[in-house]
């Protein structure tokens, strides 16, 4: 009998709030269940991250952040983020609950895409791109897993941010987790180089290459050799893909610069889409008891007024049924003419009718005349402001539809891209189409407090910011010299690309001034200057005016600033020198009391007559003695 296993996570609360019900799937470093919404009553989907994840301080910082960001985008073809957080060890993330399956699923399916469907979801994959790019936030993992569908067929993006914040975390991904991300990825994604929207752009060209093809472009044998590869070679886009070709070589670049914004492939879609039928209903693998998905909603992709054969037979433009009519160079085949009934005109009636085309000839030559729709050469509105553009618009009295993007090495307010191009002839009251720069990409601010200036200034500039000025004056008691106190910019918070972010650096401790300490005892004087935050070396001297114990001198002089930590000399009295006592024997003892008094001693008495010469003294001739010290004097009787 097969093992029967049971996932211990069913049944499980995260949050307090989301109760989880079945397992939707499982991948390298996450897991998805569908869960109910307590308090909402509703189906959601609740996406669990490795319990090695949440251990790195690193991913926990950057999934939080990367989170409230998506959270924050709201777009049709964005899988909308409802909630975040942490249960037993595991990051989790609760997002809406989708059950039309993924690309993936349709292609392990055994599905191939037509050439139209795959520009639909193309399409709409891109668009949600932009937005999250005007953003900020770049995806950097879009592949068919990632492609999710709701129960009409319409894609939202998944997983935003999520793939960054594993990417810069310290956890390992299980063996071979690496080559699926690879499939997909960007040159630059393996060199360690800047990582902007383009890569999800090259990301989704061959994500739509493989949904037609059912062969993902430039895979080698191991990851390495396959983002060598791409980084010297262009993506060749079989022919299959037709009209897309164009547009997927552009975003198949090897050198990233040369490679469509996520906008641009957008407006690169919509001029494919002119020369595509309109798609048959994406074969989607639905969850649950979703129903079935019925004839995609993307009517703007194919105007009503271009004529396009699409597989039912009808010409888009005029609803001309097709199927039973023979074309030829000709006209009408004679096949088709003899099944035609003949009918006879009476005369009159063909004279009505020479009368009437004959009205309609005069009319048009008037309304081409007189009422005709002026018309206006487009200018080429690239690198305009968008407030002189406006004006030109109005003029010429053309309607304006203006979408605002975020681009590295763009001004805010600047023309990116426009359609119709400038140079073409268009009417009044027409639709022209803007992208307009909001100004640089959004970027993260790293952590720089506590880095050492160094440290700062390569952390700023890799993140894509410049380093403003540097205060290095504010003196710290705790922070060491050179350390990185505050920055201008908020950890965590978002800046443009090129923000100049000032840094306040700690100058160290303040430095202390030398203090008087001279005739203070020297436990008193040594407790202050520790205090301050001097080193105390003792030195001592006899003085003649200070008394034993007292403080003589101090090095530095009083009032020199010096740094905390620095060396404090000082000179402690031992009291009066020690002297030697001179030999006065056989002088006379008056002699001998002038030499004895000159040498620093006091004569306190002569023992014997005064005039006879000295015999000893009291303490002897060459004993050491304080200065002062009394001396008896002996002298022959």
């Amino acid at each position: 009998m097969p093992e029967i296993r049971v996932d211990e996570h069913l049944g499980r609360i995260y949050g307090e709030r989301y109760r989880l019900v079945s397992s939707v799937g499982t991948g390298a470093s996450a897991r998805v269940y569908m869960a109910e919404d307590m308090s909402l009553r509703r189906k959601v989907a609740v996406k669990t991250l490795h319990p090695g994840l949440v251990a790195d301080e690193q991913f926990r910082r950057r999934f939080l952040a990367e989170a409230q960001v998506a959270a924050q985008l709201s777009d049709p073809h964005l899988l909308a983020v409802y909630d975040w957080g942490e249960h037993d060890n595991e990051a989790y993330l609760v997002t809406e609950l989708l059950a039309g399956g993924s690309l993936r699923d349709m292609l392990s399916a055994g599905t191939r895409l037509s050439t139209a469907q795959a520009l639909l979801v193309g399409l709409n994959a891109a668009q949600g791109l932009a937005v999250a790019h005007a953003r900020g936030l770049v995806h950097r993992d879009i592949k068919p897993a990632n492609l999710l569908f709701d129960e009409n067929g319409r894609v939202r993006i998944a997983d935003f941010g999520i793939a960054r914040a594993v990417a810069e975390s310290a956890w390992t991904e299980p063996e071979g987790a690496l080559i699926g991300t690879v499939r997909y990825a960007a040159p630059e994604q393996a060199v360690g180089g800047e990582v902007d929207g383009r890569a999800d752009v090259y990301s989704l060209a061959l994500t739509l290459i493989e949904a037609v093809t059912g062969e993902v472009p430039l895979v080698s044998a191991t990851p390495i050799a396959t983002m060598l590869q791409r980084q010297r070679i262009d993506v060749v886009v079989p022919d299959e893909l037709g009209p897309l070709k164009g547009v997927l070589t552009a975003a198949g670049r090897a050198d990233r610069l040369m490679r469509p914004t996520a906008a641009g492939f957008v407006q690169g879609l919509r001029v494919a889409a002119a020369e595509l039928s309109r798609p048959e209903p994406l074969p989607l693998v639905l969850h649950g008891e979703a129903p079935s998905a019925g004839p995609s909603d993307e009517v703007a992709l194919f105007d009503a007024d271009t004529e396009v054969i699409d597989l039912s037979g009808r010409r888009t433009g005029d609803h001309t049924l097709i199927h039973d009519m023979v074309i030829d160079g000709d006209g009408l085949d004679m096949a088709e003419e003899e099944r035609r009934p003949r009918r006879k005109w009476p005369f009159f009636l063909v004279m009505l009718l020479a009368i009437a085309g004959a009205a309609g000839y005069f009319g048009y030559q008037y309304y081409d005349q007189e009422i005709r729709i002026p018309t206006h050469v487009v200018d080429n509105y690239v690198d305009q402001a968008l407030v002189d553009v406006e004006n030109s618009i109005e003029v010429n009295r053309w309607s304006l539809s203006v979408t605002e993007i975020r681009q590295d090495g763009t001004v805010a307010g600047i023309v990116l891209e426009q359609s119709p191009p400038g140079g073409t002839v268009l009417e009044e009251n027409q639709l022209i189409t803007l992208i307009v720069s909001l100004g640089q990409e959004m970027r993260i601010v790293p952590q720089l407090q506590g880095l050492t200036v160094d440290e700062a200034t390569n952390a700023i500039t890799a993140a894509g910011f410049v380093v403003g000025a540097i205060d290095d004056t504010v003196y710290d008691e705790a922070v060491p010299i050179g350390t990185v106190l505050t920055a201008s910019s908020e950890v965590g918070g978002e800046a443009e690309t090129g923000t100049s972010i000032d840094l306040t650096v700690s100058a160290g401790p303040e430095p202390r001034l030398m203090p008087d300490i001279t005739k203070q005892p020297e436990a008193d004087a040594t407790l202050a200057l520790e205090e301050l935050g001097f080193v105390v070396v003792r030195e001592e001297a006899s003085s003649d005016d200070i008394a034993e114990g007292l403080v003589i001198s101090a090095t530095p002089d009083v009032g020199t600033a010096l740094p905390r930590g620095s060396e404090a000399i000082i000179v402690v009295s031992t009291g009066l020198p020690y002297l030697e006592v001179p030999d006065v024997v056989g002088l006379s003892a008056a002699n001998a009391a002038d030499k004895l008094e000159a040498a620093g001693f006091v004569v306190s008495d002569t023992n014997g007559p005064p005039n006879s010469p000295v015999l000893a003294t009291d303490p002897p001739a060459g004993e050491f003695h304080r200065k002062g010290t009394s001396i008896v004097i002996f002298t022959r009787r």
